[in-house]
């Protein structure tokens, strides 16, 4: 038995960096993911396809672990970054989403659209009380991350 929790994101903040600089780092999936809080491994699956596997969580015997694949799309002329899932053996999660940065006169506006299907393998009695905990756990990582990324693309523009 397994209960599900969908989880969808829109996160918007505001960067110092060119639309170039922002668009290089968040394509480049492996230097982008360096700044994902609580990611134990990012694997190669495929061309444009990588695995995330997240640290373990949990107390005593009950470990859990979200993983999942997706299949990245980019493009340099429309500045456009598109992630699809796929599956891959172990998958505990389909995460779609998109970046989506518009260039402005102090930088960029910079949009996280996150779509999340995360399934959890405990009986769905135990839902009740730990879907909050995964939608804020997963909320809490994804600011972190942007807060992440936000002082990274701030420390380019004043170094360049």
């Amino acid at each position: 038995m397994a209960f599900d929790v969908k989880i969808q994101l829109n996160k918007k903040f505001s960067v110092p960096a060119d639309i170039d600089t922002v668009y290089n780092l968040l394509a480049d999936v492996p230097a982008s993911t360096n700044h994902f809080p609580d990611l134990d491994n990012l694997i190669k699956e495929a061309a444009n396809t990588y695995r995330w596997e997240m640290k373990k969580i949990g107390l005593g015997p009950i470990q859990l672990q979200t993983i999942y694949a997706c299949e990245y799309t980019c493009d340099s002329v429309t500045k456009s970054i598109v992630w699809e899932p796929r599956d891959t053996t172990n998958n505990s999660a389909k995460v779609s989403g998109k970046w989506i940065i518009t260039e402005t006169t102090a930088g960029c506006d910079v949009n996280l659209l996150t779509d999340a299907l995360i399934t959890i393998p405990l009986p769905s009695l135990a839902g009740i009380g730990l879907k909050p905990v995964v939608k804020i756990e997963f909320e809490t990582l994804t600011n972190t991350y942007i807060k992440n990324l936000s002082k990274a693309l701030s420390t380019v523009t004043a170094t360049a």
